[in-house]
């Protein structure tokens, strides 16, 4: 388990169409291991490693680089600085919370979160207090009207050596997967393989669309995390951390191809490698629009199991890691382009009837 990098990437603040602290830890942990890099135009980096076969099959393997946080939307009279959130971050996690606000010179300030509420006591306004008295204190500071702010949590691992304790583990925990796959890949790959950080996700799953767009692979994995609802471990809960990645089933963005499915489950139960069969019934990931790029992509979203996802912290379990960085690694050398032209045989043999 490779804790300094997990802890980096989490501690990073990268939210929508800011995320550079994440991109140039990726960047600096797998330039070596890439044959090229380029990105999209949104921010969305892009690491790709050759294949050697003459026809070589295009898989796409995304984990998106923002986080749930928040924007500087206007600083009061007396010195506090109202936010608006960039995500759907949770209306629990918004009060007495310590955040990191960050100028637009990559200065680092820290702050109180509160909120006021209306007269049913839905949060209102959400604003930072970082001390000071008045407006032009903490414009002093360099504090200016779209400034990232996130929450300024520190991954830690806790007395269950196994469970990592962090911020924006949706998705750092994916980013942590794309980076220590890569790194097992050798040099004998017949398959053309894109590990993609994406852009924007959790503003409308952005990066995932324009990065396809780009790379046209013939399969994208998104690989992205659920919230497990931590008060019920029963048959249920197919989000339990420890028990092994997700093979996302359904969404409300897509549906997977069904011979897809079934072959990385196969191919996942032949390995010995723990999975959990899930479906989520609101939200999408990266694949939702990524999916639909041209005439449509095979896709499907492998899962990793978190415990209290969009707030200041959330649990992750090393063994849910390294288990789907085995299953992305043997995607990478067991899908061959017969596997390909089998899933997208929609006629069955029946076209001449």
């Amino acid at each position: 388990m490779n804790d300094i990098l997990l802890k980096a990437l989490s501690d990073a603040d990268s939210i929508a169409s800011n995320e550079n602290e994440v991109r140039e830890i990726l960047y600096k942990e797998l330039a070596k291991y890439s044959d090229e890099i380029f990105c999209d135009n949104i921010g969305s980096i892009i690491f790709h490693k050759k294949g050697k076969d003459e026809k070589p099959l295009k898989i796409m393997f995304c984990a998106h680089m923002d986080e749930v946080g928040f924007m500087v939307r206007s600083i009061s009279d007396i010195g506090f600085i109202y936010l608006i959130a960039v995500g759907g971050v949770q209306d629990k996690s918004k009060e007495m919370q310590v955040v990191r606000l960050t100028t637009f010179t990559g200065k680092k300030i820290e702050g109180l979160l509160n909120v006021t509420k209306d007269s049913e006591g839905n949060v209102k306004d959400m604003y930072v207090d970082i001390g000071c008295d008045t407006f032009d204190e903490v414009k002093s500071l360099g504090v200016e009207i779209g400034n990232m702010v996130c929450f300024a949590s520190e991954a830690r691992q806790l007395s269950n050596e196994k469970v990592y304790m962090g911020k924006a583990m949706d998705d750092r925990a994916g980013c942590y997967v794309i980076a220590e796959a890569m790194k097992r890949m050798k040099d004998d790959l017949e398959n053309d393989i894109y590990f993609v950080g994406t852009s924007s996700e959790e503003v409308g799953t952005r990066g995932g669309k324009t990065s396809a767009y780009i790379i046209n692979p013939d399969i994208i994995f998104a690989l992205d995390v659920a919230n497990n609802p931590e008060l019920t471990k029963n048959y249920t809960n197919h989000r339990l951390i420890g028990k092994g990645p997700m093979i996302v089933h359904y969404d409300k963005t897509m549906s997977p191809n069904i011979k897809l499915l079934r072959y990385v489950m196969n191919m996942a139960d032949e390995k010995g490698i723990p999975y959990q069969c899930d479906m989520f019934s609101g939200g999408g990931t990266d694949c939702g629009n990524a999916h639909l790029d041209r005439a449509g992509k095979l896709a499907l979203v492998l899962g990793i199991p978190l415990r209290y996802c969009h707030g200041s912290y959330s649990f992750v379990h090393s063994d849910d890691l390294e288990n789907l960085i085995k299953l992305v690694y043997e995607l990478c050398y067991r899908l061959k382009r017969e596997n390909y032209e089998k899933f997208m045989d929609f006629l069955g043999g029946y076209e001449n009837d």
